[in-house]
């Protein structure tokens, strides 16, 4: 564990002093976990990484191919924890989510109102798993769903 905190530490410092601080408004950790100590598999189904942390992603995969070379890097999105902060309401929040829920959640950014199918083409993610999450979403009242299979951003959450 200490590890990964001095490998995400690292990072932090190299992307300080070769990125501008608009580059990097995504404020990341990593913990990397060797499978022999570890023996956690990788997701099965499909995932489409958001636009909105793409480039840190590509940053910390170069960074990380050059700092280990030949070591496989497996992104496990099913364990993965994300702070979304809110914008678009008086008062700001910041939710936690899984990857998969931000990856509906950032879809947002874009559209107010969203179909089942364009969710399920912009994230990739199954069916059966995104039905899940977008349960949850609408539970939690962020998103709203008083059409069949249409999903609206809350503005009065």
């Amino acid at each position: 564990m200490s590890l990964s905190k001095d490998l995400t530490d690292q990072f932090k410092e190299r992307m300080q002093t070769t990125h501008d601080a608009a580059d990097l408004e995504v404020t990341f950790s990593v913990m990397v976990l060797g499978t022999n100590f570890w023996p956690l598999s990788a997701p099965t189904n499909e995932y489409t990484i958001p636009r909105e942390i793409q480039p840190t992603y590509d940053r910390f995969t170069r960074y990380y191919g050059a700092k280990h070379s030949g070591r496989k890097l497996t992104w496990l999105w099913n364990y993965s924890k994300n702070e979304l902060r809110t914008n678009y309401l008086n008062q700001k929040y910041i939710i936690m989510t899984s990857s998969y829920q931000m990856a509906v959640l950032v879809q947002y950014n874009d559209h107010d109102t969203l179909s089942f199918e364009e969710i399920v083409t912009a994230t990739a993610i199954s069916k059966e798993i995104l039905r899940q999450v977008l349960g949850l979403l609408t539970k939690a009242k962020i998103l709203i769903s008083e059409e069949t299979d249409q999903y609206d951003l809350n503005p009065g959450m």
